[in-house]
C-alpha cells in the first residue's frame, strides 16, 4: 500500500484535466450507476466545527473510495485553514484490500467542490453572464472563482463576507488573476445585481433573500452542507 502526501498529489493534478472526469461521475451517480451510502457526520460546538465521512463507488469499476474531511471554522482566528485534516482510503473494489492512502488535506475535497460548480454554472447559470456574486471569503470562495475561468465569459465579480478583513484579502489576491472586483454592501445587493451567485459560508442563518434576487440568476450554495447549514432564504 502507498501513502501520497500533499505536495505528491498537487503534483499529480496538474497532468490531469479533472472537470470532465467529475462530469463523468455525475452522469454515473444519475444513471445509477453507483452505489452512495448517506453521508456520515460528527459535529463539534466548542470550538464550532465538523468531520464528513464519506464513500461510494461506480459499479463495476477498480476502486472504492472512504474519505474524511474536517472543517473547523475558528481556525482562521489563528491563520489556519478551516480545512484542515483530510484523508481519502482507496481500496481495491474485487477484493476489498487497501490500495492506497492520500494525505490531501482536503485539498482533493476543495477541488472537486470548486469543479462541482463550475459544472453546475455551465450547464445552469444564465447563457449571458454580466456580473458574479461571491458571498463568502475562504479557500472555496476563491476556487469557486477560479474554476470559473474557462466556463464563464465574465471578469466583473461582487464579493462580500461578513470579515472585511476577508473581503480586502480576497479582492487583493484575487485581482491578480485578472478579475475586476468590488465590495458589495450586503448579500441583497449581490442577489439584486448579479447573474451567477455563490455562496461559500458555513452560516446557520439565511444570507441570501429571494425577494431581493435577480430574475434568471443561477445560485450554487456550496456552503449548505448538512442539514444545521442555511445559506438561502426559503
Amino acid at each position: 500500500m502507498k501513502v501520497y502526501a500533499l505536495a505528491e498529489i498537487k503534483r499529480a493534478l496538474q497532468k490531469i484535466d479533472v472537470l470532465p472526469l467529475i462530469k463523468e461521475g455525475f452522469i454515473a451517480y444519475s444513471s445509477g450507476l453507483t452505489v452512495v451510502p448517506p453521508v456520515g457526520e460528527l459535529l463539534f460546538d466548542d470550538p464550532p466545527g465538523d468531520v464528513h465521512i464519506k464513500y461510494g463507488y461506480i459499479k463495476n469499476d477498480d476502486y472504492y473510495v472512504v474519505k474524511i474531511a474536517s472543517g473547523f471554522y475558528g481556525n482562521s482566528q489563528n491563520n489556519i485553514p478551516p480545512s484542515q485534516g483530510g484523508v481519502m482510503i482507496l481500496f481495491d473494489q474485487k477484493t476489498g484490500k487497501e490500495v492506497g492512502i492520500l494525505v490531501d488535506e482536503c485539498y482533493l475535497t476543495n477541488v472537486r467542490t470548486a469543479v462541482a460548480g463550475a459544472i453546475c454554472a455551465d450547464f445552469f447559470s444564465p447563457q449571458k453572464v454580466n456580473c458574479i456574486g461571491i458571498i463568502g471569503s475562504g479557500i472555496q470562495a476563491r476556487m469557486q472563482l477560479e474554476y470559473l475561468t474557462e466556463i464563464i465569459d465574465c471578469k466583473k465579480v461582487k464579493v462580500w463576507s461578513r470579515s472585511e478583513k476577508g473581503i480586502d484579502s480576497y479582492i487583493n489576491d484575487m485581482s491578480s488573476f485578472g478579475w475586476n472586483l468590488e465590495k458589495a454592501k450586503s448579500p441583497d445587493e449581490i442577489a439584486a445585481t448579479c447573474d451567477l451567485i455563490i455562496t461559500a459560508t458555513p452560516s446557520k442563518t439565511p444570507l441570501l433573500k429571494s425577494e431581493y434576487l435577480k430574475k434568471g440568476a443561477h445560485i450554487n450554495a456550496i456552503g449548505s452542507d448538512s442539514p444545521e447549514k442555511n445559506e438561502l432564504d426559503k
